[in-house]
């Protein structure tokens, strides 16, 4: 009983993948089954994105087009703020409980996401377009080259034979250096030097991380095909189908912030030779 509690606890903290097999052969799986759960989830993925895009052009066309939404834009920061502060808890609250949460109030909180991210991209975009004459190209060239390292890192996570899931604590540990390197920077050091070795770093820390979600989520499917009991087994609040929906909808997350860090970190890069 206190194994069955302790294994639920460690589902609804994320840990779903070691709490109901330590071992998995993904071989085991029909791959027109794993292939068809990958592109569900790239498929959110793409759905969020294509929002977020959506998002930042009508923040666009409102600050060309209506100087009063200009005015509110520029001159409001803690709406900036706010924003940034609803999307960290929308993240959490997804990862947090993917064992328990309703398979469509678990989509529309990542769409809810995806919106919001669009407007503060939005208020990025007009910044570049602002501060640089060729703005909007470096966004758009941002955004190319980015498409290209994300799919490339995606597919290799896909079909590498490496369990990356064993890496997890290196990214963990490399995420929480990045946020105290540019934290530093930002506050003590105020460096150029080291500003670039920052961007240099975390390009390839979120390059490695679409490479280690895209492998994860190949073994998140393979505990779900291989025990089709697992979600009554572990006493989930959600059944089978809806477990899968959820994990779909947070692996489609993961790899959406990593996508969208990739860029941050990319367009940043660019914009250094302005």
């Amino acid at each position: 009983m206190w194994e069955k509690e302790q294994n639920a606890q460690q589902a609804q903290q994320g840990y779903y993948e070691e709490a109901t097999q330590p071992i998995i052969d993904i071989g085991m799986v029909e791959e027109d089954a794993v292939n068809a759960y990958m592109a569900r989830v790239f498929g959110w993925m793409f759905i969020g994105l294509l929002v977020t895009a959506f998002s930042t052009l009508a923040i666009i066309w409102g600050m060309d087009n209506s100087p009063a939404f200009q005015d509110l834009i520029w001159n409001t920061p803690m709406l900036f703020i706010g924003v940034v502060v609803v999307e960290f808890i929308l993240v959490i609250a997804i990862s947090a409980r993917v064992t328990t949460m309703n398979p469509g109030t678990a989509k529309f909180m990542f769409m809810l996401y995806a919106v919001l991210n669009g407007l503060t991209f939005g208020f990025i975009a007009v910044l570049y377009a602002s501060m640089f004459m060729d703005g909007l190209f470096t966004v758009a060239l941002a955004f190319g080259i980015t498409a290209v390292c994300f799919g490339v890192m995606a597919v290799i996570g896909m079909t590498t034979q490496t369990d990356l899931t064993r890496f997890s604590n290196l990214f963990i540990m490399g995420l929480v250096g990045l946020i105290i390197a540019s934290l530093a920077n930002v506050f003590f050091i105020g460096s150029m030097g080291f500003d670039f070795l920052i961007i240099i770093f975390g390009l390839f820390l979120f390059m490695g991380l679409t490479a280690y979600h895209a492998n994860r989520i190949k073994l998140h499917y393979a505990q779900i095909a291989l025990n089709p009991n697992a979600a009554q087994q572990m006493g989930l609040r959600v059944d089978q189908e809806g477990l899968a929906s959820n994990l779909a909808i947070s692996g489609a997350l993961s790899l959406y912030l990593a996508f969208i860090n990739m860029f941050w970190f990319i367009l940043r890069l660019l914009a250094r030779r302005n």
